[in-house]
Parts: structure tokens; C-alpha cells; sequence
């Protein structure tokens, strides 16, 4: 069965977040699992080695000050349950189920608003693709629903 190009795009970018935070996720697991102050710690370190300039000082000191075990349970938790919740998606657009766009237009549009809040916050490039993205993910998905649900003309 031949996709549409933008339903194929979704489905690839959904699979391809989903294996991105699973790789994450693990990652974070491992740090949790040797100690994260002390693998923060080395990181800090590795970055002030490496680096020079006053944003490795910075991002040294922020990791280091933000980068708490508690911190890194949620962000882990987080980054395998929307890699779950992402392959679900994914898969599910991919076997053409009749509820899969439905279940991306609703994952995707209650992030919408959080995702805006912080937009507005602290603006970034990196945020404004992310709600680029989420919004024109859900537009293409709600009018290809509706398009399939609109009665097929009569002589079409």
C-alpha cells in the first residue's frame, strides 16, 4: 500500500524520535546506575577540557548544579515513556489503523500548549521547529481524516 508522502514523513520521524529517546533513555539508566553526581561530574570535567571559552565554564556549571540524581530519574523516565509512547504511534500509522492518526493528533496537540508556554518563556530556535513541527503534524493528520470521513461525491 502506497503512504502519502507527508503521513510517510510522520511515520519516520515518529520512529526515528522514538529510537533517538530509547538510546537516551538507556543512556540515562547507565548514568543512574554508576552514580549520575559522579558522571555528571566527569562530564563537567570533560567539557572544561576540551572546550575553552566562557560557555564550557557555563555549561560545566549548569550541569553540575541542575544535573541532580532526582533530575535525571524524571528526564529517563520521561525520555522511555514518549519513546514508547512515540514507536506506538509510529507503528500504528505504519500498519494503517484507523485510530492511529487520532492517537498522534491527541499525544501531540496536549503537548501544544506546554510547548508554546515555554516557547514564549524562553525563546529558541530549537522550540519554534519543535511547535513547527507538532502543529503541522497535526494539521496533516486532522484534514487527511477529515478528507477520508467527507462522503465520496456521487459520479467521482
Amino acid at each position: 500500500m502506497r503512504r502519502p508522502a507527508g503521513l510517510e514523513a510522520i511515520i519516520v520521524y515518529k520512529l526515528t524520535k522514538s529510537v533517538a529517546q530509547a538510546l537516551l533513555g538507556i543512556g540515562g539508566l547507565w548514568v543512574l546506575a554508576r552514580g549520575a553526581d559522579a558522571a555528571v561530574a566527569t562530564l563537567a570535567e570533560l567539557i572544561l577540557e576540551h572546550f575553552t571559552g566562557a560557555w564550557a565554564l557555563r555549561v560545566a556549571t549548569l550541569l553540575v548544579r541542575a544535573a541532580t540524581a532526582r533530575h535525571l530519574e524524571v528526564l529517563t523516565i520521561a525520555l522511555l515513556g514518549d519513546a514508547v509512547l512515540s514507536a506506538a504511534e509510529g507503528l500504528a500509522l505504519r500498519a494503517g489503523r484507523w485510530w492511529a492518526p487520532w492517537l498522534v493528533v491527541i499525544a501531540t496537540a496536549l503537548l501544544l500548549p506546554w510547548e508554546i508556554w515555554h516557547l514564549l518563556r524562553h525563546p529558541a530556535w530549537g522550540r519554534v521547529a519543535i511547535v513547527v513541527i507538532n502543529l503541522a503534524v497535526v494539521a496533516y493528520l486532522v484534514l487527511g481524516v477529515i478528507r477520508e470521513q467527507r462522503p465520496a461525491e456521487p459520479g467521482a
